[in-house]
């Protein structure tokens, strides 16, 4: 098929075609210098067999014209334009496999083809030739095979013409690609190892010889030195400093002359080893050097020779001057290449003079182009021609290296010829393309064998399906597939008739099936794996993990505050709230977790994990979209989750022993105020056991009275005067010493001794504002911490007023502060009792205000008197302008309320200031008093009266 003027559809794929086989071969993969896969005829092949052969030959003129630019020659135009011709003709004519055509073109054809022209024509060696036949043949068939398949696919989905295609022929594709690919991803794999490996042999032979360049001229440098300086010693004397010279001269091998200068650099002594006349540029003594030093390259104007010299000044007995000994160049060079010799190293000097000697690619002006790095080995290639093979550009390469030496400012360098080294990297390529050969025979054997025998059964069952009389069910409701493959679509069409009887039959037992295997591993209100099933699919993810050196992440997931929703709502309302969920946790943790509805309220879930940053991620997410209020009918509910997490292979081994750390991990997080997650570790073991102790030592703590109060004041920002105090509990018991509130009161909550803790409180608290009254301090306030699990008792506004009433103290004060968590939970309970208290005259303050989540609605809806603005807030009100800015807020607002605003967490008397100029009326803090026994704030009450 040619494509017409008329359909430029057709015209657009040659020529995006044909651009894609200009950039194959463009953008060929180097192998070593001169050595090049190609991709072109991939793209060439596509043309000639979807838009025919006059397009296709075009393209291959085109596309192999970019060989000119990499190899300097025609042929590859030549034979890559024969090599898509001639199998395509081929092909047409005898209808045998593409891939298999191209093979033989190759050793048919291309090989002798190839030898003729880089073997006869231009001059290139036998191994060399060898090397380009077994590429060209290598990157053939791989183009052929590559070609095939990418066929295929440009039919199917870019032209959408679905031609039927031999099941055999893609059976052999199949077969082929399976041995051949890997086998070009060892070709490159190890001929770049050794490719490598060549190249780091060179680099140490010549880093080799360069270090003993290095040894060499520094030992000489040293030697020469301290020779010279033996002068200093027969300077006083001129007839024994003749006689010195004459004799330094002779023992010191290469020197020239040796020349003792005055400090006026006017000759005073003088050794010649030659009759010639002696010749010293005495512009280059540095009178301001006071160290031995060797100087640059020289020219002797008489001899035209490259010479250096050891500059020695003299301070001796009055005399100052110089000993300059001087040396031929070529002496020294002759001498760093005579040790160990080699006939593939050279030494020579490093100057632009001995680098035009070598015409080399990277000179430019008579200098190393920047790309060339002195500081490494570098290639010293030979200068591009036109004629010129890329090969034997290489073999005429060498690999040079620069000796830097302390104190000498002239460089020596090593060059290596890489010839031989050539030729071992050709042998081992030689050996590795044959390898390819041979399996690439092998597979073209395997895969005809494989293809025919399989097709062979699929056609005789074809056949014998279409004897089969038809079902008097018909199929229609059946979509049945439709493929491009001749034999499988005939059997398709044979079984249609068949299946529809049959699974008229099995249709209803499949649906009983699925329903008891749904059953028995899936949880049915959710639609996560129950226990079981969970621990199903755990274990086979542990398996992969452990295969594969690979993490699993075990998450322990607990609803807060569910049970409240299903015993207030109804449980109706409770499942379609787990259902809402269960759709969250499954849309944030995507198809690879593993989900598992583990209780009532409780969720398990496994996923790998690339490390604890993508845990932390996946756990925030669940965090913050479980948080976000569901509307179920005509309510709207809200609940936090907590999450306990474990790593696999990190924390435990075991499932059972993955969902237990995860569950005390999850324990940890409510612990640190719900709505967070934790990451298991093994101080949480340590952790729980204090717990158990703090538990076991807090029923005997009130009875041993264990228990202290301390006392913080609350201060007037405008007199600096106590205003009131707030009770604090402390805890020092025997065995585990001072247990701060953040750890025992949660423990207490949890066991309900908080109860007969928080009864403790208010009645030592009214006791000792009575201690108050009587020492003179009667118009103080305290406030006391209630815990939401005092309000679950109706009887609390009661117990608080006899209290008060049995220790003598007015309910205007007595204060108690709760914070907004409490309000959260048990919202109609506790306004109940904080409305009778406000009525008996007891002032309620707002805790830690700003940190929830409603906090100005509750302004409104609560009997509050007291907002305290918590330190948050506070600690970095002077440098953060939000802050200040929400703190001002929160102070105009209670304003407009008649409200009185407390601080907290005041630390310096800049805060203090700062707080006071926008209006906050109190504060409390260290910056006033640390919290104290009732007996030294006494002392302080009257020291301040």
């Amino acid at each position: 098929m040619t494509p017409h003027f008329k359909n430029p559809l057709a015209w657009l794929g040659t020529i995006t075609l044909t651009i894609l086989g200009i950039l194959g071969n463009y953008f060929s993969i180097e192998m070593f210098f001169g050595i090049d896969f190609l991709f072109g005829s991939i793209f060439v092949f596509i043309i000639i067999y979807t838009y025919g052969f006059k397009p296709g030959l075009a393209a291959s003129l085109l596309t192999s014209l970019v060989t000119f630019y990499l190899w300097n020659h025609f042929f590859g135009v030549f034979i890559l334009t024969a090599e898509c011709l001639i199998v395509y003709l081929l092909h047409r004519r005898r209808g045998l496999n593409v891939v298999i055509l191209d093979a033989l073109y190759w050793f048919a054809i291309g090989t002798p083809l190839i030898f003729l022209f880089y073997y006869g024509v231009i001059g290139t060696e036998v191994l060399d030739t060898t090397i380009v036949a077994l590429k060209y043949m290598v990157n053939g068939i791989l183009n052929c095979l590559i070609f095939s398949i990418l066929h295929l696919i440009y039919q199917q989905y870019i032209l959408k013409k679905a031609r039927t295609k031999s099941f055999q022929e893609l059976l052999f594709i199949t077969f082929t690609s399976v041995f051949l690919i890997p086998s070009m991803f060892l070709l490159v794999y190890e001929g770049n190892k050794v490719y490598r490996s060549e190249l780091t042999d060179i680099r140490e032979i010549a880093s080799v010889k360069t270090q003993m360049i290095s040894t060499s001229l520094t030992s000489w440098e040293s030697t020469h030195r301290a020779s010279l300086n033996t002068l200093r010693l027969y300077i006083a004397s001129s007839g024994n400093m003749d006689n010195h010279l004459k004799d330094l001269g002779r023992t010191l091998p290469f020197v020239q002359d040796i020349y003792v200068f005055d400090h006026r650099k006017e000759l005073d002594y003088l050794y010649s080893e030659a009759s010639n006349l002696p010749f010293y540029d005495v512009t280059m003594l540095k009178l301001t050097e006071l160290h031995p030093y060797v100087t640059d390259v020289y020219f002797n104007q008489f001899t035209r020779e490259q010479m250096t010299s050891i500059v020695v000044p003299i301070h001796e007995n009055n005399y100052t001057g110089f000993a300059v000994a001087t040396y031929k160049l070529k002496d020294l060079l002759i001498m760093l290449n005579r040790m160990e010799p080699h006939e593939n190293i050279e030494v020579s000097l490093y100057d632009e003079h001995t680098l035009t000697m070598y015409d080399l690619s990277q000179l430019k002006n008579g200098q190393l182009s920047s790309d060339v790095n002195l500081s490494k080995p570098f290639i010293m290639q030979p200068a591009e021609e036109l004629n010129t093979n890329k090969m034997k550009r290489w073999k005429q390469s060498f690999l040079a290296e620069k000796a830097d030496i302390p104190f000498i400012p002239w460089h020596p360098f090593t060059t290596v010829k890489i010839e031989p080294y050539q030729n071992d990297l050709y042998l081992s390529y030689i050996k590795l393309f044959g390898l390819v050969l041979i399996i690439i025979g092998f597979s073209f054997f395997i895969a005809y064998w494989l293809s025919n025998m399989l097709v062979s059964s699929i056609r005789r069952l074809s056949f014998i399906t279409d004897q089969l009389s038809a079902s008097k069910v018909t199929s229609q409701k059946i979509r049945w597939p439709r493929t491009s493959i001749t034999e499988v679509s005939r059997l398709i069409k044979s079984f249609e008739t068949l299946i529809s009887d049959f699974n008229r039959v099995m249709l209803e037992l499949r649906n009983k099936q699925k329903k008891l295997e749904y059953f028995a591993h899936f949880d049915v209100l959710t639609n996560m794996h129950n226990r079981y099933s969970f621990s199903e699919q755990l274990e086979k993810e542990l398996r992969l993990a452990s295969q594969f050196d690979r993490s699993v992440a075990v998450m322990f997931c607990d609803l807060d505050r569910f049970k409240l929703i299903n015993d207030s709502l109804g449980h109706d309302t409770g499942d379609e709230l787990l259902k809402e969920l269960a759709d969250t946790i499954r849309g944030i943790c995507g198809e690879r977790a593993i989900l598992c509805r583990h209780g009532g309220d409780e969720f398990l879930i496994a996923l790998p994990a690339n490390g604890e940053e993508s845990i932390e991620s996946i756990s925030k997410r669940l965090l913050e979209e479980i948080s976000k209020p569901i509307s179920i009918g005509e309510n709207e509910v809200s609940v936090t989750c907590s999450i306990g997490i474990s790593l696999y292979p990190n924390h435990a081994d075991t499932i059972d022993d993955l969902i237990s750390t995860a569950d005390i991990a999850m324990y940890s997080a409510k612990e640190k105020g719900k709505n967070t997650f934790e990451f298991f570790n093994p101080e949480l073991n340590n952790n729980l056991a204090r717990r158990v102790q703090i538990e076991n030592e807090l029923l005997k703590a009130l009875e041993l009275e264990e228990f202290t109060l301390h006392y913080q004041p609350q201060v007037s920002l405008a007199t600096r005067e106590t205003t009131g105090l707030e009770a604090l509990i402390r805890w020092n018991n025997p065995r585990l010493g001072s247990v701060s509130p953040a750890e025992f009161i949660p423990v207490a909550e949890e066991t309900g001794m908080i109860r007969k803790i928080g009864e403790w409180v208010i009645d030592r608290a009214a006791n000792d504002l009575n201690q108050l009254k009587q020492a003179g301090c009667g118009n103080l306030n305290v406030a006391v911490n209630i815990s939401i699990k005092q309000f679950y008792h109706e009887s609390l506004p009661a117990f608080i007023m006899d209290k008060l009433h049995e220790h003598s103290i007015p309910a205007q004060q007595f204060k108690i502060e709760i914070t907004e968590s409490v309000v959260i939970d048990h919202f109609d309970l506790v306004l109940k009792q904080l409305q009778t208290l406000k009525e008996a005259g007891i002032a309620i303050a707002l805790d830690d205000f700003g940190t929830g989540f409603s906090s100005l609605n509750y302004l409104k809806i609560l009997p509050i008197d007291i907002v305290k603005i918590d330190r948050s807030f506070i600690q970095d009100i002077l440098s953060n302008e939000q802050d200040a800015a929400i703190v001002q807020a929160v102070i105009q607002i209670a304003e407009s309320k008649s409200l009185t605003v407390i601080a907290e967490g005041v630390e310096t008397n800049e805060q203090a200031a700062f707080l006071h100029s926008i209006g906050c009326p109190q504060g409390q803090g260290y910056v006033f008093s640390r919290p104290q026994p009732i007996e030294e704030i006494m002392k302080q009450l009257k020291t301040k009266g």
